[in-house]
């Protein structure tokens, strides 16, 4: 229920800034004891005082309908009580929260942990980011922005829910981030890398190289997600700690098409596997569970690299070069990036762009066909067709 109130607040009268005319506002609200709390605002972009006034008492509504309670709610208990709820209501995924809970305990929250959350200032924000680009701490530019991201995440949903009026993250507060190319090999280097893998995981490698799959969608591929004989392999779940989740966006999930040399080394694996039922993982132990990817990266991908001395680059030579690499042959051996970022997938066309407005199920084949061909050649004569699934239709 609604608590009166008979506070009508105070308006100074319009203040020049470089900003243009400006109104400074003070009104009261409840703490949680049950006292009175002044609080004091400068509004920029009003038409006069007529308005200053009537923000004033849109803001003294607004207090006088939140519980006392959410009045002194520290940044934490925001974050514990609120943000989390509302992210675990709208599908967070494991992963995502693991991110986020590292991020907050190892960054976050001991710096604004404390404050009250109506109190956090856009200063509080600008003594946050110095912090963390300090050269002590070690962290990237782009680690800093997620950090600022999730940090305006968390004041949106503060915001949306009345409990503070804007949100103290500004733009000015986001650091540059210098571009720089993602890692990505050469055909060449990904047929060397492929034939120095030992036999028993080439044909994942080799998926790996084709496919453009993420590692845990490689990872948490199923029997039942592929299709031999139309050559169609469909994303529909990724693995992340040996937990079965939904791919990353809604784009992922979807099909990816492949050709001769893919289709034959699925065919090995089937053949020298004992676990082929429709829910078996495609690449898995022995023992039937999942393989981890970092010890695939650390003791088979990465050993492989030595040898060929192929420079590593650290947190960039991993399984995600694959995927750069898969992208940036497709665009260039076609000509095509709508074809590469419908075969890596994108939820945002403008992360690979986007040229062409509509590809078909031919077409999308043909960047299956261009990645087989850069890095193995022409070992096969033939282009599948995929109006009728016929392997061996000839090209004229």
């Amino acid at each position: 229920m609604t608590r009166q109130t008979y506070q009508h607040g105070w308006v100074s009268n319009p203040i020049h800034t470089q900003r243009g005319i400006a109104f400074k506002i003070r009104y009261r609200v409840r703490t949680a004891e049950g006292k009175w709390k002044q609080r004091s605002e400068t509004l920029y972009n009003l038409t006069g005082r007529k308005a200053a006034r009537a923000a004033v008492e849109q803001k003294i509504r607004q207090a006088s309908a939140m519980p006392p309670e959410t009045t002194d709610l520290t940044f934490r208990e925001f974050v514990e009580t609120y943000w989390l709820p509302h992210l675990e209501r709208n599908g967070m995924k494991p992963s995502t929260r693991a991110g986020y809970d590292s991020a907050l305990q190892r960054h976050i929250l001991p710096v604004l942990g404390g404050l009250k959350l109506a109190d956090v200032a856009p200063l509080h924000i600008e003594n946050f980011m110095k912090s963390k680009l300090n050269s002590k701490t070690k962290l990237s530019p782009k680690t800093v922005v997620n950090l600022l991201r999730l940090v305006q995440g968390i004041f949106s949903v503060a915001v949306d829910n009345d409990l503070i009026v804007r949100s103290p993250v500004r733009r000015k507060h986001k650091p540059h981030v210098p571009q720089s190319e993602k890692m990505a090999w050469t055909p060449e280097q990904v047929r060397a890398i492929v034939d120095e893998i030992s036999q028993n995981y080439r044909p994942l490698f080799v998926c790996l190289a084709l496919t453009g799959l993420r590692a845990g969608e490689l990872l948490g591929l199923q029997w039942k997600n592929l299709n031999l004989e139309t050559g169609e392999l469909r994303v529909e779940q990724s693995l992340w700690n040996n937990q079965v989740v939904t791919p990353k966006t809604k784009s992922s999930k979807a099909s990816v098409w492949f050709d001769k040399i893919l289709t034959d080394a699925f065919s090995e694996q089937r053949k020298h596997s004992v676990h082929t039922g429709p829910d078996d993982f495609v690449f898995c132990k022995p023992d039937r569970s999942p393989l981890n990817p970092d010890v695939l990266r650390r003791d088979v991908l990465y050993p492989a690299l030595d040898r060929l001395r192929i420079p590593r680059t650290k947190g960039a030579s991993g399984f995600h070069a694959f995927r750069h690499t898969a992208g940036s042959v497709v665009e260039a051996s076609t000509g095509r990036l709508k074809l590469a970022q419908r075969l890596l997938r994108h939820s945002n066309v403008s992360t690979t762009a986007d040229i062409y407005t509509h590809t078909t199920k031919q077409a999308e084949r043909e960047a299956a066909v261009a990645l087989e061909r850069a890095y193995f050649g022409d070992l096969f004569p033939v282009v599948p067709n995929s109006g009728n699934g016929n392997k061996n239709e000839a090209v004229n």
